[in-house]
């Protein structure tokens, strides 16, 4: 092989390897929180929450569905306080708390979970995501002058 066909089979290699490490991340990347709970635990209408809170029941214990639910789609953090579980995604909130021997999977957008649950996750320093999603408004003693 002259010099030029081994350049051109040297790129083609490289950009062979790219593509299957693209796909491969595709693939094996995390799941949707809200795809994976809808799809592993029983839906329960009953227990759903305002504000679009959609609840979720199973038997397994609070500590054992967060960390499979944790598993499955990589959030980027998760906490607890006591048997409570919350884990903070970009756009969602899930908390997972005890439940008629099992467990409650609560699922929230981020704005609406850090509200429902603020007693909790603000101490973990958890916010809406929204830079004016906490704004309560306020303003100077001196009328704004």
């Amino acid at each position: 092989m002259n010099r030029t066909r081994w350049i051109v089979a040297g790129i083609l290699a490289t950009v062979a390897v790219i593509i299957t490490a693209f796909i491969v991340v595709l693939v094996t990347g995390a799941e949707d929180p809200r795809e994976f709970v809808a799809e592993k635990y029983q839906r329960s209408r009953a227990l759903d929450q305002a504000n679009n809170g959609i609840a979720f029941t199973t038997t397994g214990t609070p500590a054992a569905v967060a960390a499979a639910i944790a598993k499955a789609t990589d959030p980027r953090d998760r906490r607890n306080t006591g048997d409570n579980h919350y884990l903070r995604f970009a756009d969602d909130l899930i908390a997972v708390s005890p439940h008629a021997g099992g467990s409650l999977i609560l699922v929230d957008s981020l704005a609406n979970g850090v509200r429902r649950h603020h007693s909790h996750v603000t101490s973990y320093g958890w916010t809406s995501g929204s830079a004016a999603g906490d704004y309560r408004g306020g303003g100077s003693d001196s009328g704004g002058k």
